[in-house]
């Protein structure tokens, strides 16, 4: 059975469906959607191993030329046998992205995991620079498995991070478990446990379906791998591989109904103690009203306040909580949700945003200059290696940018340009340091 993962850009409609097809709105110009023809050429590092960087050429052509690089980041009781299995009978699926893996071990004995970490970066050909995707979504397609014995199994795990959100299915229900959330180099990885049934062929059932956002991004970052246990079904043979693909395009979801809300953006401001949640929705169909929900150490969330409705900010709705309890005294990081309930009552959450009441030692960021006018220099020094984040934040709470870099241990001077676009007034400047809100500094535009 093939296994599927697919980074989808724009088109996309609702993972609540019974049936998917792959197919674009009439006018879609093809050239635009992101492609994986062929085999990629190995640019450093050995082939199939750890630090090897791949590249595609011409994944995009319209509305400019773009190329794409795979590095491999990190294999973990896997063995990657190959980079891009080509498809030669079927064109469509040669565009993808088709790893082939498999477990470190011919046989398994016992409980085991594996992964292999891919990081995919697009870079504009003519300035080798990277570009930035607005709206893309991941979907991890086909997450099945097999059972071993009454009480074991082998099935596929997804991990993702720095997502806006994620969405299972709800018509049919999902097969997935959410396996929680892990911290690892840095980043915040959310697990997802595939079906321990298998799905003939190659399944795009929505039960099996994993989708993640991303507001604005040139890289993503994911984990394809196995999650064994033994069980009573003793000894397992693993299989010579297990295949992958990803793939960028236009997916619709038949027969399903739409989200009651998409999110556009969920940010926090801290200001002495006291958290600012706010959040764009772009879309509500049927909303009633939020809840906001607190934790101290991401496993148990407490109820703290309620939200009716929001106020209306051009095609957008804004809304806004302010969280100013005694409890956040004395906390270095505190943990929000949102929690959507339908005028049926169902609910969905959001994502989880992590904010620091108080910054690392020696990571206060300075911003200038302020006033501004088209860049911002914004400089800060990190006890630790990992991802940081500038985020352009207007009055709304609305993420109007977003530049993320990794960063090293020490000093580090992030610069952020393109500015001049900005309506005078007040913004913040946020730092968001390995998926955690580190620091908020307000910036004012000038107009000259």
């Amino acid at each position: 059975m093939k296994k599927i993962f697919t980074l989808v850009v724009v088109c996309f409609a609702v993972l609540n469906a019974f049936a998917q097809i792959e197919s674009c709105p009439a006018g879609t110009n093809l050239n635009a959607i992101p492609k994986f023809p062929g085999v990629p050429s190995l640019v450093s590092g050995s082939p199939l191993q750890e630090g090897a960087v791949y590249k595609y050429n011409n994944v995009v052509t319209v509305p400019l030329n773009m190329y794409a690089l795979v590095t491999i980041v990190d294999i973990d009781n896997a063995v990657l046998v190959g980079i891009d299995e080509r498809d030669l009978i079927n064109q469509s699926n040669d565009d993808r992205f088709q790893p082939q893996i498999k477990p470190d071990q011919a046989t398994l004995t016992g409980d085991r995991r594996g992964v292999v970490t891919f990081k995919m970066t697009f870079y504009n050909t003519l300035t080798n620079l990277q570009f930035p995707l607005a709206a893309l979504k991941f979907t991890h397609y086909d997450m099945d498995g097999t059972t071993n014995g009454s009480t074991g199994w082998f099935r596929e795990i997804g991990c993702l991070t720095n997502e806006d959100f994620i969405l299972t299915s709800l018509i049919p229900l999902t097969t997935l478990l959410n396996g929680g959330s892990y911290n690892q180099n840095g980043l915040l990885w959310k697990l997802f446990y595939g079906s321990t049934v298998e799905h003939d062929g190659v399944s795009s059932d929505p039960e099996v379906a994993l989708v993640s956002r991303y507001l604005l991004a040139s890289s993503v970052t994911f984990k394809m791998g196995y999650d064994f246990k033994k069980g009573n079904g003793g000894n397992f043979t693993s299989p010579a591989f297990r295949q992958y693909a990803a793939k960028f395009g236009c997916f619709t979801f038949l027969n399903g109904s739409p989200l009651p809300v998409k999110y556009l953006s969920f940010d926090a401001v801290v200001n002495d103690k006291t958290v600012l949640l706010k959040w764009l929705t772009t879309e509500e169909v049927n909303n009633d009203h939020f809840e906001v929900e607190r934790s101290f150490d991401m496993n148990n969330y407490s109820n703290i306040g309620l939200v009716l409705d929001g106020f209306v900010n051009g095609a957008n709705k804004s809304y806004q909580f302010k969280d100013n309890s005694s409890e956040l005294q004395g906390r270095s990081i505190v943990y929000y949700r949102l929690k959507q309930f339908d005028i049926d009552g169902k609910f969905t959450y959001s994502k989880v945003l992590a904010v620091r009441l108080q910054p690392k030692a020696n990571t206060v960021m300075q911003v200038s200059p302020n006033p501004f006018i088209e860049n911002l220099n914004v400089r800060f020094t990190s006890t630790e290696t990992g991802v940081a984040q500038i985020r352009i934040i207007n009055a709304t709470g609305q993420t109007l940018l977003s530049k993320q870099t990794t960063i090293s241990k020490g000093y580090n001077n992030i610069q952020i340009d393109a500015l001049s676009g900005l309506a005078t007034g007040m913004y913040v400047a946020q730092l968001v340091m390995n998926g955690t809100v580190i620091d908020n500094q307000r910036v004012i535009k000038n107009p000259f």
